[in-house]
């Protein structure tokens, strides 16, 4: 059963204007797709960028004092998303994971990759295959 549209929408809004100071870490190029289509206009940094964990944490901290975790739902994604935050705050920069919780427990989903139909979906209930249709142009 999809969320309900106003809290989805205040869910949205909140981590968009988050994201205007704060910046989103995601897995992978699909996932900063993923965002962008739902308006997220701040930066989103891409973890799978050669480096090391370490290293990743390392160049985030300097640079951030605060960010959204926001990796896939499955178990590597689960794995991820402890050991960054761990790294992240050991190296003094604030990790906000509740966009991940909320898109894990509320929306049930599993990647990232998933919020747009998810989010379709609570706007206007159409046929599934309709919307991965719509979702192949983005």
């Amino acid at each position: 059963m999809p969320p309900e549209r106003g809290r989805l929408a205040e869910f949205l809004e909140k981590y968009q204007e988050k994201n205007r100071t704060a910046p989103i870490i995601v897995e992978g190029d699909n996932d900063i797709r993923s965002l962008r289509y739902l308006g997220f206009s701040g930066e989103i940094i891409k973890l799978n960028s050669g480096l090391s964990l370490m290293g990743f944490s390392e160049s985030v901290a300097r640079n951030h004092r605060e960010i959204i975790l926001l990796t896939d739902m499955d178990r590597k994604g689960i794995k991820l998303k402890e050991s960054l935050k761990s790294l992240l705050v050991s190296l003094g920069t604030s990790v906000d994971t509740g966009m991940w919780d909320y898109a894990r427990e509320k929306l049930r989903i599993n990647s990232v990759e998933d919020l747009p139909s998810v989010v379709e979906r609570a706007v206007s209930p159409r046929p599934v295959s309709l919307q991965i249709r719509r979702h192949a142009r983005y």
